[in-house]
């Protein structure tokens, strides 16, 4: 797969959003042609409690692929 890179939504100055993923042969594998993961940032010296990455993760596994990418401080 590959990444459409800028994202479909974004936030400004964030750097998170969702991410386009698309399949590089979508004839052998039609049942992820397209499909997309949500990109969520740390915000700089704040953390998110698990509560939030789950209310998060529960709306991404209802309304999109359930797929995230967690980016930011370790």
């Amino acid at each position: 797969t590959h990444w459409k890179h800028g994202g479909i939504v974004g936030v400004m100055g964030y750097g998170g959003g969702v991410i386009g993923r698309y399949c590089d042969h979508p004839d052998l594998f039609p049942e992820i042609a397209h499909f997309h993961t949500i990109r969520i940032n740390q915000p700089t010296g704040k953390f998110y409690t698990s509560d939030q990455l789950r209310k998060v993760s529960d709306i991404w596994e209802k309304y999109g692929s359930g797929m995230t990418n967690l980016h930011g401080s370790t």
